[in-house]
């Protein structure tokens, strides 16, 4: 993979949802021309162009943890140079359950990031936990000391800390007053999304009525044994206002389980993500995290001692989930890349700022697929 910085890019690429072929010229830090090319047959472009991977959830990697009571500018900049080396140049950081007073210090350290310049790729800040399930199975990994009901005036402080940028809140529906909490929340232009939760359907049907309108890390969060027609997935797939956000990296969601879960949502309204855990890049072997000793291996992270019965994040960034969402769930590469790229956008409104068009100035990302593998060719701006 290369970065070019006020270079001539000059190839035939394909775009993700764009009928054809396209010669591209992207000249001095902005892109020149876009040229439909009927001489060549689409088959046998292996380059993508596209605005880069846009990742709505991910907590930290390379040893910088997003949640840590220590986070500083400097780690959310190695972050997102992090993260543009695999592709994605839009995200949400992502901040996870811990004492009001770590949250508060850390969304104001996130907003000087912004302000400052040190994070371009930044969207808006997620807030996950917090005020999710405290029972076993449902919680994930999220210590049960730090869960409680919502609170509207800790989230009014927490939003004035990160500079009115949270702009996306995963909570469980059934803690006490949720559905006020939600209906406050949206009515402020926050994305509500539904995680880490037990409600039965009439509940979840509740919260998106009050404006829940995503299923975050569907099929995840969830406990072992669950009813075979009466349980949180088949709800949250059955609903159409429901968007729904999945982790493709081969340990939370089998192929075949992926494979159905996508298809009954709809490709139009999933979502892929990443959940990146800190340790995502860094070497294989056991790490102390969240007060848990975990073991990274092979591109999965394991509580110790639970094996894949008890996962603690994920370390597969998002052009790896793309990859096992092609061949191993078997969707077309367009349509995986469609659910990184438009999709997100899509769900948070911004999908013109996507577009690719001639006179576009941001960063734009060329990913090459060859003999089935998905890799970064170059990064131009």
């Amino acid at each position: 993979m290369k970065g070019t910085v006020n270079m001539t890019f000059k190839e035939i690429c394909r775009i993700p949802g764009r009928c054809g072929a396209f010669e591209v010229l992207y000249r001095n830090g902005f892109l020149e021309s876009l040229r439909p090319v009927e001489s060549v047959e689409v088959e046998e472009v292996r380059l993508w162009l596209t605005p880069g991977l846009f990742d709505i959830q991910m907590n930290g990697m390379l040893g910088h943890d997003l949640s840590d009571e220590n986070l500083d500018i400097e780690a959310i900049a190695a972050i997102n140079e992090g993260l543009e080396q695999h592709g994605v140049l839009r995200w949400c950081p992502t901040i996870c359950s811990n004492t009001t007073e770590i949250v508060e210090r850390n969304l104001r350290v996130v907003n000087q990031a912004v302000e400052r310049s040190a994070a371009p790729g930044i969207h808006c800040i997620h807030l996950e936990g917090h005020y999710v399930s405290t029972e076993e199975g449902y919680r994930g990994v999220h210590l049960p000391r730090f869960q409680r009901d919502p609170n509207s005036q800790e989230f009014d402080r927490w939003q004035l800390a990160a500079g009115g940028r949270i702009g996306l809140f995963s909570l469980a529906p059934e803690r006490t007053g949720a559905l006020s909490f939600i209906a406050k929340l949206r009515a402020e232009g926050v994305k509500i999304g539904l995680v880490h939760h037990h409600a039965d359907h009439e509940l979840v049907r509740a919260a998106a009525a009050a404006g829940a309108d995503l299923s975050s890390h569907l099929i995840n969060g969830c406990v072992t044994m669950i009813h075979r027609q009466h349980n949180i997935l088949w709800s949250q797939l059955s609903l159409d206002e429901l968007w729904a956000s999945f982790i493709a990296d081969g340990y939370h969601i089998p192929a075949y389980t992926l494979r159905a879960a996508i298809r009954a949502k709809g490709i139009e309204r999933s979502i892929l993500i990443s959940d990146l855990s800190s340790l995502s890049g860094m070497p294989d072997g056991e790490y102390e995290a969240n007060e848990m000793t975990v073991v990274l291996k092979d591109g999965g992270l394991w509580v110790k001692d639970k094996g894949t019965n008890l996962l603690s994040g994920a370390a597969k960034t998002l052009d790896q989930d793309i990859e096992y969402l092609t061949t191993k769930a078997c969707f077309p590469l367009e349509q995986a890349l469609l659910m990184a790229t438009m999709n997100p956008a899509r769900y948070f409104g911004i999908e013109e700022q996507m577009q690719l068009y001639p006179g576009r100035r941001e960063p734009l990302a060329v990913f090459s697929w060859e003999k089935s593998r998905f890799r970064v060719h170059q990064i131009l701006k």
